[in-house]
């Protein structure tokens, strides 16, 4: 092949903002290789004159006003694009080309018709305009650069072009069938490429690149990078709005690579249709298109068995009257035959099909005809899908799993095609569930948070910085696709890019519609869906069950469902059990410590566990870790509460109701059936002060000091500290108290806001296994949701 690029450009997209700087960047691209530019006509409302021929039949005395105006935006244009010692050729042309269409226009307006060869006319017209501005662009830039009639490269395939010469060929193109003017340039320089034995072919278009699915349907679908001639061929049958098939035939032909760019996109490499590299591909499904507006005929008839001829009569009537069958179905009981055609042919075809079997269902052999109108047809395209077990059982696996209903089915013997005839209603549907399932990760997640606030908030930055780092090592997928506080939500279908979370909540959150968000996580098409709780809500826990049923796993550091009344609890873990869902809560008793972990790693290896006892309060394991009696104790909540330490009103801390929830989740964990109310409390905080409002409360709580006091001293004078604690006993029994506990002990020995927990088992009989660490702060607590969110990944597959 000789050492010569063809690309074929619409002429918008010369005259386009920047056009000619992209060009010029293409050209540069050619590396010293010779380029042949096929131009199509300028269809631009204020460039283009084809309604100038439409103005002159019509006898509209607006014509002469609009010719000027055409006029003045070619010279203003050339006057924008080109220097100024580049411009009175151009300019001559332009003069010179308004003259000869100002001569058609008289003649349209004397005959009233237009002739074809008249529009053609213009159209080269304007597009050697077009070239002419373009040759000036490149010729100002140092390229050499002429303009040939493209009739002079077809009629003469051994013409002489330059080594980095630049050809620009213009004229009337040649047109393909059922193809728009825009895109006549593709097949001319198809064939022109064929006939120079070019090196490449280039299709470009304003818009478009080829991707695994049209991104309206399936917003995260993908640029294919490259295709087979058959998978182009495919695509471009199914409607892809890239490829004609037409186009691609004389480079099929010649084996010549075929490039498919958008103009919109100029630095990314598109699509080469190229059989070597296409076949080099690891997938063996490329893409996924889909044909609406489609109905599907059904001919049913025991006469039909055994019977030669059947098919043929049928689809030979349908040639004969003009119908385009574009699926043909049959049982091998031969019981039934179905075919699709276009819905606006759907009336016709059906009559004919009852014409032509008018003496079979006379004689009841046919039994009916029917039309179900409202369908599409889905396919997915692949060159290596032959041989490649379980490529049909992926597909109607994700069909079904989207609970799209599949009326036919259609594959040809070279496998590369698996066609599937839908309810039109369903084809978004259906396309993202059949994308997700060929091109998303098995461990892709779709994933919904509740509660951006100090934990929420820290985990989707968390998630942020690693995200693409897990995906890379791991293939784990996370995409955060919803976010809601109390009142706002953030949806996002391809998924939240959570580096710019809070701007983008900020300016694109809507109404809160919680069924709205949960249905946008559990999108079908999704191999996984998460809900991740990161609130307080008491609300938000009581639809657990029902998330877990429509197949939602559930990540949560609230402590509301684990410590619900027991038959709810139990629900809530059975649902879990019978659906496959995983119901994670590591954070809901210290924070980012491994302790519900490591209390179900002892009981599922067989270790009986004697007792559990803990310091499982951050807030309270600071304030007693910190009292030595010198400082009253309500000064030193005080201070917890304005470094953030505490809840907003400190008696949710001092009453004990946090630790005894957090006893309650352990000791169910270890199968007791136990309810918050079973257990006692001693609250430390004064029954006077209870109930009062929380300004009051705030100014009062110096009457804890002389109790805590004595406390103290007393614990002192026995060489012992305090440490407020929730304690879970053999038998099944549960307490919480401020306890005192000797020096060596290792409650006695922690600082700050640790927690610090203890298993004592018939493994750690003699000395507890324990667990220290911090037990507060949101970014312990958001870590160790995250890896409740990793945990859940690799139980779904991911090789963490």
């Amino acid at each position: 092949m000789n050492g010569i690029q063809v690309h074929a450009i619409e002429g918008s997209m010369i005259v386009a903002p920047k056009g000619t700087d992209r060009l010029l960047a293409i050209r540069k691209e050619a590396h010293g290789q010779a380029m042949v530019l096929v131009i199509a006509p300028v269809c631009d409302g204020e460039l283009e004159l084809s309604d100038l021929l439409a103005a002159a039949k019509d006898h509209d005395e607006r014509l002469w006003g609009m010719m000027e105006s055409r006029t003045n935006a070619w010279n203003s244009l050339v006057e924008t694009l080109i220097p100024v010692t580049y411009r009175p050729e151009v300019q001559d042309e332009i003069k010179q080309g308004f003259g000869a269409v100002e001569d058609i226009l008289r003649a349209i307006w004397l005959v009233g018709d237009i002739s074809p060869g008249s529009g053609r006319y213009v159209d080269a017209i304007v597009g050697g305009w077009a070239a002419a501005l373009l040759r000036e662009a490149f010729r100002s830039h140092g390229h050499s650069c002429r303009i040939l009639n493209i009739r002079e490269v077809l009629d003469n395939p051994a013409i002489e072009i330059g080594g980095q010469e630049t050809i620009l060929l213009t004229g009337e193109l040649v047109q393909s069938e059922a193809a728009p003017r825009d895109r006549d340039a593709e097949f001319s320089a198809a064939l022109v490429g064929s006939m120079l034995k070019a090196s490449s072919i280039t299709f470009w278009n304003l818009n478009h690149l080829v991707t695994t699915a049209d991104i309206d349907d399936v917003p995260s679908a993908a640029v294919i990078d490259c295709l087979t001639y058959a998978e182009a061929t495919e695509l471009s049958f199914f409607g892809s709005p890239v490829i004609h098939p037409q186009h691609m035939v004389p480079a099929m032909a010649k084996r010549i690579p075929l490039n498919l760019r958008s103009f919109a996109h100029p630095n990314h490499i598109g699509t080469t249709i190229d059989d070597e590299k296409g076949m080099d591909s690891n997938r063996p499904v490329k893409g996924f298109s889909v044909i609406r507006e489609i109905a599907l005929i059904n001919v049913e008839g025991a006469g039909m068995i055994g019977v030669p001829g059947i098919a043929q009569r049928l689809f030979a009537a349908m040639h004969e009257s003009d119908i385009s069958v574009v699926l043909i179905s049959q049982a091998s009981s031969e019981y039934s035959i179905c075919f699709a055609v276009p819905s606006e042919q759907a009336a016709l075809a059906c009559a004919i099909a009852r014409s032509t079997f008018n003496p079979e269902i006379g004689a009841h052999r046919i039994h009916s005809i029917d039309v179900e109108m409202g369908c599409a047809i889905l396919a997915a395209v692949g060159e290596r899908m032959p041989g490649v077990p379980g490529i049909a059982g992926t597909f109607f696996g994700a069909l079904g799993k989207a609970h799209v209903n599949v009326r036919a089915i259609a594959q040809g013997s070279s496998e590369r095609n698996i066609s599937a005839v839908i309810k039109e209603e369903d084809a978004r549907k259906a396309l993202r569930a059949l994308h997700a399932g060929f091109f998303l990760s098995n461990q892709a997640l779709s994933v919904g948070l509740f509660g951006p606030g100090n934990i929420g908030g820290t985990l989707l930055d968390q998630v942020a910085a690693e995200m693409h780092r897990l995906n890379g090592e791991f293939g784990v997928d996370i995409r955060i696709r919803a976010i809601a506080n109390s009142s706002k939500m953030l949806l996002d279908e391809q998924g939240i890019d959570v580096t710019r979370w809070r701007e983008l909540f900020a300016e694109q959150a809507v109404k809160l519609d919680v069924k709205a968000m949960v249905k946008h996580v559990s999108a079908s098409y999704f191999p996984h869906a998460v809900l991740i709780d990161c609130t307080t809500s008491a609300t938000l826990p009581t639809h657990y069950v029902g998330w877990i049923e429509r197949g939602i796993h559930i990540v949560t550091p609230n402590k509301k469902a684990g410590t619900a009344p027991y038959p709810a609890y139990r629900k809530l873990m059975d649902t879990g059990r019978q659906f496959g869902k995983h119901f994670l809560y590591e954070t809901t008793v210290g924070a980012g410590l491994p302790v519900i972990g490591t209390l179900k790693d002892l009981i599922q290896t067989g270790d009986r566990v004697r007792s559990v006892e803990g310091i499982v309060s951050g807030t309270l394991a600071y304030l007693f870790a910190n009292y030595d009696g010198t400082v009253p104790f309500s000064t030193l909540v005080r201070g917890a509460k304005d470094m953030g330490y505490t809840e907003p009103d400190p008696r949710d801390d001092l009453s004990g109701m946090d630790v005894a929830r957090k006893t309650v989740i352990l000791a169910r964990e270890m199968g007791y059936q136990v309810e918050v109310s079973d257990i006692a409390v001693t609250s430390l905080v004064p029954e006077a002060l209870q109930d009062v409002p929380l300004a009051e409360f705030m100014e009062k709580m110096e009457l804890m000091d002389d109790h805590i006091l004595k406390l103290y001293r007393d614990a002192e004078a026995a060489g012992k500290r305090l440490r407020y604690v929730g304690r879970v006993a053999k038998d099944g029994s549960c307490n919480v108290e401020l306890a005192a506990y000797p020096v060596s002990h290792p409650f006695a020995q922690s600082k700050g806001t640790d927690n610090v927990v203890a298993f004592t088992t018939d493994r750690y009989h003699v000395q507890p296994l324990v667990i220290q660490g911090p037990g507060a702060g949101p970014e312990v607590t958001a870590g160790g949701v995250f890896a409740d969110l990793l945990r859940l990944s690799s139980f779904l597959g991911a090789r963490l």
